[in-house]
């Protein structure tokens, strides 16, 4: 073999060799791939609650007292209207008389009262069973000893009467009348032994009547 022929196969083998060698390297380990994350988003706080404030139901309030410590009534109805001392206690029935709503205002010391009545009845009721059924219904509420003293047509169309009761130790005045097919009156009353101390405010009632 000549040299040339001999560089040629040494040359090959160094090749070869280098290749070998470069094949037996360890070939690097492969990185993962990160996942895809999400981003990461901050949780809000929760919404403050706002508290509703509590609703209270006030009790129904009586009329303002005016400067003359009375205040306005209107009977059931609107059939007519009265000013009653301010802070009297008040009392609503409607089962003691059939038809008929009764409310009462006493007096703080219970000695004296003011009290309405409104009945529905018939249009064509007459004078005579307008009066027979006033008085029936006063000794249902007063007394059924109950008394009438005095009678009087007053010029407005009411009658008037003032009356008592020996058994109540009571006296009073009640103004009544028609108006469309209602029955009506109010009533102003003492105990009798008390009877001076409620004259001018009861008085003061009874002219405060209006239609």
């Amino acid at each position: 073999m000549n040299k040339k022929s001999l560089f040629v196969v040494v040359l090959a083998a160094l090749l070869l060799a280098a290749c070998g060698s470069k094949s037996q390297e360890a070939a690097p380990a492969a990185q993962p791939v990160p996942a895809e994350q999400e981003p990461v988003v901050a949780a809000e706080a929760p919404a403050a609650v706002v508290e509703e404030p509590a609703v209270v139901e006030e009790a129904a309030a009586q009329e303002p007292a005016n400067d003359s410590g009375m205040m306005d009534y209107t009977s059931p109805e609107d059939i007519f209207k009265l000013e009653i001392p301010a802070g009297w206690n008040y009392e609503k029935d409607d089962d003691s008389i059939e038809d008929a709503v009764v409310e009462t205002y006493t007096a703080p010391d219970g000695n004296a009262f003011v009290q309405t009545l409104v009945n529905e009845t018939s249009i064509d009721t007459s004078a005579v069973l307008k009066g027979e059924y006033t008085v029936d219904y006063m000794r249902r509420l007063y007394g059924s000893d109950l008394k009438i003293a005095k009678d009087v047509l007053m010029d407005d169309g009411r009658e008037k009467l003032t009356w008592w009761s020996d058994k109540n130790k009571t006296s009073g005045t009640t103004y009544f009348d028609m108006q469309d097919n209602y029955l009506f009156f109010f009533t102003t009353a003492t105990k009798d032994k008390y009877a001076s101390d409620y004259e001018d405010v009861l008085a003061d009632v009874a002219d405060s009547f209006s239609y």
